[in-house]
């Protein structure tokens, strides 16, 4: 499937909750997931704020009204699905919610069946506000992540799942099969309630296609490229063929170690690509996907804004067309120069101007 997107080379920048809580006395506890008065509050805040500071680049909404966005779509932070197959999920005020390992036993990962939306406390509190925010506006936008396989299989069973893969590969295929059909349930029900799935993993995926669907695989530079392909793969295809147009997350600074297979789902049309990776190696063996490059957020913090410019002028010269581009940094800190911001959305301007 090929990707056209609203404009040519989208940017798109995303700060961390300690960045929102430091300038803007923002509290991430449940009340920010769960209750819609504080949930349209903040959300209007958010977008106010970015307009304030950085309307000039296009972000934010002048003179921001309350809406009923569903979902983390400034933060990019999950924790839902985790939450619904056994795992303790602690919110703070400044910092993402924090999802603790379940630590599952064998005979527990066995025991492990896809659960029902309603029967899980946290989702029950999702639904309740979504029907609440759309009894008062009468529809609903914005999303939750749904995470991905791996991810959510190592809060589920922790570091012993990397001695699962070789000593207990039929529970590796039960864990993962339970998973993915959980995700599927879990996509689809936030499909049908606000129309889009992964706009709060990535919100660049508003500006290319709000109807991507992003499996995220930050772990997945963990693993060998056998590993995935035996393991991982079979369900990262399954989804894709029931989650069209389909994308992959792939934060990590290796994407050209496992690219060879990402092509190898059906379908697929989007990437992110991890700071740190081979965008030229990734572009040659995935040259019609739409690539979303991802700066490092703890490296952009640290430069001048020179150095910025240099970084993301190196990475569209490697990419390929621009029209199948976007660039994004993901969880910038208070710390994180506004200079810096504009650096990459600059270079973007000039890149458009001159046509690549």
């Amino acid at each position: 499937m090929t990707i056209t997107p609203r404009r040519l080379l989208p940017v798109d920048v995303i700060f961390h909750p300690d960045w929102w809580h430091t300038h803007y006395g923002l509290d991430f506890g449940p009340p920010f997931h769960f209750d819609p008065q504080v949930r349209v509050v903040s959300e209007q805040l958010m977008r106010q704020a970015l307009f304030d500071r950085f309307g000039e680049l296009g972000l934010g909404e002048a003179n921001a009204q309350p809406r009923p966005v569903v979902g983390p779509v400034h933060l990019a932070i999950g924790f839902v699905v985790q939450a619904m197959l056994g795992c303790e999920v602690r919110f703070s005020a400044g910092a993402a919610p924090w999802v603790l390992c379940a630590e599952l036993t064998e005979d527990q990962v066995w025991a492990l069946a896809v659960p029902a939306l309603e029967s899980t406390p946290l989702m029950r509190q999702t639904m309740a506000l979504m029907d609440t925010l759309e009894q008062e506006y009468g529809y609903l936008e914005g999303d939750i992540p749904w995470d991905g396989v791996q991810n959510i299989a190592l809060d589920l069973r922790g570091q012993q799942l990397f001695f699962d893969y070789y000593d207990r590969p039929e529970m590796v295929h039960h864990l993962f099969g339970v998973i993915a059909r959980t995700i599927y349930l879990v996509a689809g029900y936030i499909r049908g309630r606000t129309g889009t799935t992964s706009i709060s993993l990535n919100r660049i995926v508003a500006s290319i296609d709000p109807k991507l669907h992003l499996h995220s695989n930050c772990s997945v530079q963990m693993i060998s490229r056998a590993t995935y392909e035996e393991f991982l793969l079979p369900y990262e295809c399954w989804l894709a063929e029931r989650l069209q147009p389909y994308g992959i997350h792939h934060c990590g600074d290796n994407l050209e170690h496992v690219v060879a297979a990402y092509g190898r789902v059906p379908g697929l049309a989007y990437v992110d690509v991890g700071w740190g990776s081979d965008v030229a190696a990734c572009r040659a063996a995935l040259p019609e996907a739409f690539f979303s490059l991802r700066l490092n957020p703890a490296r952009l913090r640290d430069q001048t804004p020179d150095q910025v410019r240099t970084d993301v002028e190196q990475l569209l010269d490697q990419a390929g067309p621009l029209d199948k581009l976007a660039l994004c940094c993901v969880s910038m800190d208070a710390a994180t120069p506004d200079e810096n911001v504009r650096a990459i959305f600059q270079v973007a301007a000039e890149y458009r101007q001159r046509g690549g």
